[in-house]
């Protein structure tokens, strides 16, 4: 009875490993802003109306972080569609950490904007629907009238964050 318990209790330990091998890493948004304009954002103060602070370069970096590229994982955010098939579905976004993004100008600064082209189309959902993109990340330049993003993701699945 005791050596089934052992057996059973690795078995179980072995599953539990194993699914959380698989579990995709959480990319955080910051992860995708390099050390120095962090640094620049966090330490403009009280914006100055006057022209005190370059607050033009310190939004619109498509400076990126080289450890990122290739990496598999999840990142949260916000889908902003960018084109459309003749049934409605989205063939190209952009995904921002905040809701509203792209909307409003100016929009987040390109390292803090990822276009994804799905292989397949996606339902548009509702534009306040925060989102899971799960894929493998990429330092690639895309820019059209809506936004300029430092980022893409060849996008595995797209699911809505229920947490």
């Amino acid at each position: 009875m005791r050596a089934t318990t052992r057996i059973s209790l690795a078995a179980w330990s072995l599953i539990a490993a194993t699914a959380q091998a698989a579990a995709p890493r959480e990319i955080d948004w910051l992860e995708l802003m390099p050390p120095e304009d962090l640094k620049a954002i966090e330490s403009m103060g009280e914006i100055n109306h006057d022209g005190g602070v370059d607050l033009e370069s310190a939004l619109t970096s498509a400076r990126t972080v080289a450890a990122v590229d290739g990496i598999k994982g999840k990142l949260p955010g916000y889908m902003v569609p960018v084109a459309f098939d003749d049934q409605g579905r989205v063939t190209e976004l952009f995904l921002v950490p905040y809701f509203g993004a792209c909307i409003h100008v100016p929009p987040p600064p390109p390292n803090q904007i990822v276009y994804i082209k799905p292989s397949k189309p996606v339902a548009a959902g509702e534009i306040w629907d925060a989102y899971w993109a799960i894929g493998t990340l990429h330092i690639a330049s895309t820019q059209n009238d809506m936004a300029h993003s430092a980022y893409s993701m060849d996008l595995d699945k797209l699911e809505i964050v229920t947490e």
